[in-house]
């Protein structure tokens, strides 16, 4: 759990550097992302991708719609797991320890990009498994 504040507190901390006008919300949208790259890993490696109800020949709206579904657990449970509250009691924390919050950006993009390249591997996997 201290690790998802840590990234939450990362998540708002870049966001509210810019003229962004809910760098909280986009903290949780973007961990929500994050959250649903595990959940599609794992729905790929145990071969249950089709718990999706999606087709391809449904239209783009049922597609868009299926994904918010299953998104709005995760985004609940991100909410929970960080709480707005929790902001200043990290900022306390964190804002003068740059090498932490450095170190912590540098791992933090290193998962993102990591995390994006393990499903398009998986998915190559997956196709050319013919499952």
């Amino acid at each position: 759990m201290k690790t998802i504040k840590f990234i939450g507190y990362l998540f708002y901390r870049y966001y509210a550097k810019g003229s962004n006008s809910s760098p909280y919300f986009r903290t949780l949208l973007s961990m929500t992302m994050l959250g649903f790259f595990h959940l599609f890993q794992i729905l790929i490696v145990l071969d249950k991708v089709d718990l999706l109800p999606i087709k391809s020949t449904d239209s783009h709206l049922k597609k868009r719609l299926v994904i918010i579904c299953v998104m709005i657990p995760i985004a609940l449970l991100m909410w929970r797991l960080f709480r707005k509250e929790d902001i200043p009691v990290l900022r306390e924390k964190y804002d003068y320890d740059w090498d932490i919050v450095f170190r912590g950006n540098v791992w933090l993009l290193v998962y993102i990009i990591s995390s994006f390249f393990l499903i398009v591997a998986l998915a190559i996997w997956r196709s050319m498994t013919g499952k």
